[in-house]
């Protein structure tokens, strides 16, 4: 992760495809983060926030539902 606004990565997110991956020490940390910033914009309200299922540890998987 850089040091961009995290509405950034929920923004790429809702530009992309499917989704993004978002790699972070703290996930749990992150997910409240991003919770807070999707709030802001009702049009984020579509991106799912995730821990991810294969790296719990280590990255965040922001996708469309």
């Amino acid at each position: 992760m850089t040091d961009l606004p995290l509405i950034h990565y929920l923004y790429q997110a809702l530009n992309s495809e499917h989704g993004i991956v978002i790699s972070t020490s703290n996930p749990e940390r992150l997910r409240q983060k991003l919770y807070a910033e999707r709030k802001k914009d009702p049009e984020l309200a579509c991106i799912s926030i995730n821990i991810s299922r294969t790296q719990p540890e280590s990255e965040i998987w922001l996708t469309k539902r």
